[in-house]
């Protein structure tokens, strides 16, 4: 049995830090996928289930991202230590989950280079040990039998290279820059690459809208929600993150975009990284911040989940007709609730309590209720303070699979109604979720009103349909 684990060190990227100073250095992308998941898949290709994460400044940052591992179809552990200087105490330290198993370890920010389309093999005697470490021992990784767990050499160095596969190391902007290139041009797919394959060199992920005036060359690597605006030119080799949308008559090339960024019009950029207000020039490793929001910007995703002043006023305006007969019904009615939790936003805090309700039996007052949509009466007020939208994504509980989904959507931001009831589909989740994703496409004022209305005007001639509905805030 072998298990493994990734060291994530804060020692020997300093250069990350600087560069990208909020994001998590070891989710930093790569083609679009999270630096440690490079480590993840080669583990889950060599048949290792078990893994710890263990690092000295970002083990709540990764385990939110990761939770448990149900995510990778592994079993997926985390631990802090102090400065991670020595693999013998970090060893002890995790001494219950090493005991009785060969291990392997990464450590630091790397690249480990294999293909998944050769299998892949580990194995290592009780009492032998293999290993090698990139560059100035920053990052090296190591094969380690059973019985040499508690016998270790001192030091990073003090093992013999021996492993089948090797990797490269990510020293600073300039590294990042060219192994992203690389990927770009066809190394990604030795990996799991993110999105889908458009052909050869061109991955490219959900709801990524393409004008037809607008000119893509591949190689390409795009991620989720991305919007290109008309008579651009993309590619040779860019890399695009999530949520990103590159505006009018801009010009793009060996250039890497990440998440959540707005590129202006009529711009050309090439050779360049851009994040966030600033453009990074990799050859001169050098940053500059752009106070021009029309040139570059960062792509806030609360944005997309704040809820528009027109949606607020009508949810206001909804909720003074309702209260009336809502009023006069109430007495007659008996409802029974279940406290849920429910996703408000893409967000690990965007969670808040809810009771389900459901819809009162068939009665003169259960029908009237129910014509008049005043199951969705104690929404409103939510919606008017501007907590959710009148009309936006279906509200969905707070499991781990709908975060999963959520995250590939451009945004999310739940509303008291939603395309999915518009359609009748609340009750189908397969379905449920391509009419999100048709939503996030499609998403504009007058669609909304289409929703609002064409829900309000079936329940008003319809009979009972009988479906659960999710309500008040606790």
């Amino acid at each position: 049995m072998m298990k493994a684990l990734i060291l994530c060190p804060t020692r020997g990227i300093a250069w990350a830090k600087r560069f990208f100073p909020n994001h998590p250095v070891y989710l930093l992308p790569f083609a679009n996928k999270p630096a440690i998941e490079f480590a993840l898949d080669y583990c889950f290709l060599c048949g290792i289930r078990d893994v710890r994460i263990v690092s000295d400044e970002e083990s709540e940052v990764l385990r939110a991202q990761y939770r448990n591992g149900e995510i990778l179809s592994m079993n997926l552990g985390f631990g802090s230590v102090g400065a991670i200087r020595s693999l013998n105490r970090v060893i002890q330290q995790n001494k219950e989950f090493c005991r009785d198993c060969d291990l392997l370890v990464f450590s630091g920010l790397f690249l480990p280079e294999y293909d998944k389309r050769h299998p892949l093999t580990l194995s290592i005697g009780a009492n032998e040990i293999k290993g090698c470490a990139f560059g100035n021992g920053e990052s090296a990784w190591y094969l380690i039998g059973r019985g040499r767990l508690n016998d270790l050499p001192s030091g990073w160095n003090g093992f013999h290279d021996g492993l089948p596969v090797t990797g490269t190391p990510v020293a600073g902007i300039q590294d990042y820059y060219r192994l992203n290139m690389q990927l770009a041009g066809g190394d990604i797919e030795k990996y799991n690459p993110p999105g889908f394959s458009e052909g050869k060199n061109s991955f490219v992920g959900r709801n990524v809208q393409i004008p037809g005036s607008a000119r893509v060359s591949p190689p390409v690597i795009l991620g989720n929600g991305i919007r290109f605006g008309h008579g651009i030119h993309a590619g040779p080799n860019i890399i695009v993150g999530d949520n990103c949308v590159i505006d009018n008559g801009t010009t793009i090339r060996d250039t890497i975009v990440m998440g959540n960024t707005y590129i202006g019009r009529n711009l050309e950029i090439r050779g360049k990284i851009c994040w966030e207000n600033g453009i990074i020039d990799p050859e001169t490793e050098t940053a500059i911040s752009i106070s021009n929001q029309a040139i570059v910007s960062a792509m806030e995703p609360d944005e997309y989940e704040r809820s528009p002043f027109h949606q607020r006023f009508l949810a206001f305006l909804l909720l003074l007709i309702q209260t009336l007969p809502y009023a006069l019904l109430r007495p007659f009615l008996e409802f029974h609730a279940t406290l849920a939790e429910c996703l408000t936003g893409q967000g690990k805090k965007h969670v808040m309590a809810l009771h389900g309700y459901v819809l009162p039996r068939e009665s003169l007052a259960g029908r009237l209720f129910r014509r008049l949509t005043l199951n969705k009466y104690h929404l409103l007020p939510y919606a008017a303070a501007g907590k959710m939208r009148l009309v936006g994504n279906c509200l969905l509980e707070a499991t781990e699979h709908n975060e999963r989904f959520i995250r590939d959507l451009p945004g999310y931001a739940p509303g008291v109604f939603s395309y999915s009831e518009y359609l009748c589909h609340e009750n189908e989740p397969y379905q449920l979720e391509l009419d999100e994703q048709y939503y996030a496409y499609a998403m504009n004022c007058w669609f909304n009103i289409k929703i609002l209305m064409g829900i309000l005007r079936r329940n008003l001639s319809s009979k009972s349909r009988g479906l659960q509905q999710r309500g008040a805030m606790e």
